[in-house]
């Protein structure tokens, strides 16, 4: 079993997601997270392999949170692959920011919140 924590602002998307992960492969085992506050407990309790998380510009979802967040998950003592949430048509230099992240190494992987919900399982079965 792929546990995936999943952590992102809104509610009805974040749920959309869920039920679309958990029926585009059985072997994943999602669980989403209440508030960011919670992420990394959670992450630790199911003992998560991969992270998703939606970056926004502002608040407790901002790049700079998130990328504090991936470093408290990479103590964690196992593998847990932590994967970037992005909506590049709203934000382009926020997108841009993710992408280097990725190139500096700072995250595993980043994707577009455009993407159809199987390309994401895709995505998250490769890590």
């Amino acid at each position: 079993m792929r546990r995936i924590v999943l952590d992102m602002k809104g509610g009805l998307l974040a749920e959309a997601v869920v039920q679309s992960l958990s029926g585009c492969d059985p072997d994943f085992l999602v669980y989403r997270s209440s508030k960011p506050e919670e992420t990394l407990a959670l992450c630790r309790s199911c003992r998560a392999n991969v992270l998703v998380m939606e970056v926004i510009r502002q608040g407790i979802w901002k790049l700079s949170e998130r990328l504090k967040l991936c470093n408290a998950v990479k103590q964690l003592g196992w593998v847990c692959k932590v994967l970037l949430l992005v909506d590049e048509n709203a934000d382009e230099m926020l997108a841009a920011d993710v992408r280097q992240a990725v190139k500096d190494q700072l995250v595993d992987n980043f994707i577009y919140a455009s993407v159809s919900p199987k390309y994401l399982a895709g995505v998250i079965d490769t890590l």
